[in-house]
């Protein structure tokens, strides 16, 4: 099943999940594993995060645990954020502080990742299962 056809509605998807958890930032990420890249497919934040954004992710340390292990990966201090992501002076200058990033697996490999961003507080436990639920 191709992210098309898995959640072609992205907007619905966002209001979901605005309906229970908090979130400044919400985007979507799609796997290309030819290409070894990563394509945001979905924005809340067009001007600063536009979809069809493009990242080359796959040697990270963030994409081995996301993209390759397929584990839920929550930014719970400054340094995670630096540590994780290239673009945190654009994140922080947004306010943003804390992330949430939750692989979709389909057909035994990641396809997509939802991606939450936010001031404050980090999330929580109940946060990361309501949105697993949500992506079921």
């Amino acid at each position: 099943m191709s992210v098309e056809e898995d959640t072609a509605d992205w907007p619905a998807l966002q209001d979901r999940v605005a309906r229970c958890v908090e979130f400044q930032l919400l985007t979507v990420l799609a796997v290309d594993w030819e290409a070894r890249l990563v394509r945001r497919c979905h924005s809340s934040d067009e001007r600063n995060y536009p979809s069809g954004g493009v990242k080359r992710l796959m040697d990270s340390t963030w994409a081995h645990q996301v993209l390759l292990e397929g584990r839920v990966f929550r930014s719970v201090s400054a340094s995670d954020m630096r540590t994780a992501f290239a673009d945190h002076e654009l994140l922080f200058s947004l306010g943003l502080r804390y992330a949430l990033n939750v692989p979709v697996v389909r057909i035994g490999r990641v396809a997509w990742t939802l991606n939450l961003l936010r001031a404050t507080p980090h999330y929580a436990d109940s946060e990361v299962a309501v949105v697993k639920e949500l992506l079921l």
